[in-house]
């Protein structure tokens, strides 16, 4: 081999090491971009490194809903229902999840944490049982001691007419979620008095133990607390106070009206042999759907816990609705409880949903007679008819606020006997006492919203003409290729002259 064969050849060596130097260097440099990339991620996802590149600084938290939190000391969790990487892919999701990481970052009471709901759909029960309301993916819930909120994603944007997203209203959602939820940990509850009402420690207790505060009030000459979320009338003997009432002040059904409307829950039981008497009281109820029939109560030998066929076991609607959804939790242990209702009135569901104007209200069956009933007639003891009878009802009204629903709702049932401590607190036997734990979860919702502007997303319409449009995509297009092949002629020319 002649020495210019060995240079020529130590030349291709020389650039062949060069080649895989350099070809090492390239992938080093990826895996290291990739690393840090991956690194950063975790990091921005968990600290929530994010920069709001929006004029109006739309998903910022801002200082209005700092303000309404500022003297906030209970400690409160907003669990999301996907994990933190679905969150920050997801659309919708990323803006709303980023909001509650910097509440989390701004306040140290607040907590955020993600559970995926397909995965561990144990940790959402406790939330869906609570409220009957389905839990996706894309669904934020808070919780603050025994109250928790649940809500959907499309409530923390604001859509215009034509139904398109045109503002962003996260901060507002979340300080509203969180002072709903923190405004009373022990909310009232109140027995009416004055009308001749029956006592139940049982029904007291379970209050207790879901949480209320349990009072008395005389709607004649009382008002209602602010913090009230149940009013439970038991069994009056005598009628509320209508129009009739001498003053405003003492109008007992505007009161509950009013009551009602500002979100709290009315329970009512009513005894066959006092019903007539409550005029004022039971034209309250049929504007909710619900009408007693007063003048015959339900009696199933079949189906009976006493001797004389009046303390009728109930069926639970096979149906799947609201009613039946205060009792899903039954349906876990191995035979359902039985519960029993003493001599009973039937109760006529006037209608299913009815439109009042901004709201709707719905009226549903809770528990039913078998069809092995017979209805018997007060004044003459004789059966006037056999059927299923529906025995106790839950009515609820919807309205829409901003994009978020919120309800009021009655439930009633027409005998005295449903909530006796014989069912209640003697004995463990019967599913009484499950039915009103999970009715007062339900019932009693309050809220108060936080003045706090949507803020529109930027206007991102294009005011350039097609000639400026072509124009600039060729040159966005053309610039970047020309740099690189300008760089790359440049370093080729001072390497050959080198």
């Amino acid at each position: 081999m002649n020495g210019k064969n060995i240079f020529k050849k130590l030349g291709q060596t020389k650039k062949m090491k060069i080649g895989a130097l350099a070809a090492a260097f390239t992938a080093f440099f990826v895996a290291v971009i990739v690393v840090l990339n991956g690194i950063v991620s975790v990091l921005a996802n968990k600290f929530g490194w994010y920069v709001d590149m929006t004029s109006e600084a739309v998903f910022t938290l801002s200082d209005e809903a700092k303000g309404y939190l500022a003297d906030l000391t209970a400690d409160v969790n907003i669990y999301f229902a996907a994990e933190p990487d679905e969150l920050m892919a997801d659309f919708d999701m990323r803006y709303v999840y980023n909001t509650a990481k910097e509440l989390e970052a701004e306040f140290s009471n607040i907590r955020v944490s993600c559970h995926d709901v397909i995965k561990h759909p144990d940790f959402f029960r406790p939330f869906y049982e609570s409220t009957g309301t389905e839990i996706t993916q894309k669904t934020v819930v808070f919780e603050c001691g025994s109250e928790s909120i649940i809500t959907g994603y499309k409530t923390f944007f604001t859509y215009n007419e034509e139904g398109n997203r045109w503002a962003y209203s996260g901060d507002y959602r979340f300080v509203s979620c969180i002072m709903r939820v923190t405004q009373n940990e022990t909310p009232i509850a109140y027995f009416t008095t004055v009308h001749s009402e029956d006592s139940s420690s049982g029904m007291e207790q379970i209050l207790t133990d879901s949480g209320f505060e349990v009072r008395q009030i005389n709607l004649r000459t009382e008002e209602i607390d602010d913090d009230a979320r149940l009013i439970i009338i038991n069994n009056p003997k005598n009628d509320f106070l209508g129009i009739e009432a001498e003053s405003e002040s003492g109008n007992e059904i505007k009161k509950l009206d009013d009551f009602l409307d500002g979100l709290g829950g009315l329970i009512v039981f009513e005894d066959p042999e006092y019903s007539a008497r409550l005029t004022n009281l039971n034209e309250f109820l049929e504007e909710w759907g619900i009408s007693f029939r007063n003048d015959c109560t339900v009696k199933d030998p079949s189906h009976s816990m006493s001797v004389d066929g009046y303390s009728i076991v109930t069926e639970y609607p096979s149906e799947d609705n609201l009613g039946s959804g205060v009792y899903d939790d039954l349906e876990n242990f191995d035979s359902m409880p039985q519960t029993i209702i003493r001599k009973a009135m039937p109760i006529d569901i006037l209608w299913s949903d009815r439109s009042t104007g901004s709201s709707w209200r719905y009226v549903y069956p809770m528990l039913l007679s078998y069809d092995s009933a017979e209805l018997i007639d007060n004044h003459t003891n004789t059966v006037k008819e056999h059927g299923q009878y529906t025995l106790m009802t839950l009515s609820r009204e919807s309205r829409v606020i901003d994009n978020d629903h919120y309800y009021s709702y009655v439930m009633a049932a027409g005998t005295s006997n449903f909530a006796n401590d014989k069912y209640l607190i003697n004995s463990n036997a019967y599913g009484n006492s499950d039915i009103l734990r999970q009715s007062m979860k339900y019932i009693g919702r309050n809220g108060i919203l936080a003045d706090i502007p949507p803020r529109p997303f930027d206007d991102t319409t294009s005011t350039a003409t097609t000639l400026q449009a072509r124009n600039y995509t060729v040159c966005v297009t053309l610039i970047l290729p020309v740099i690189i092949t300008v760089c790359g002629v440049v370093m080729i020319v001072r390497r050959r002259h080198s």
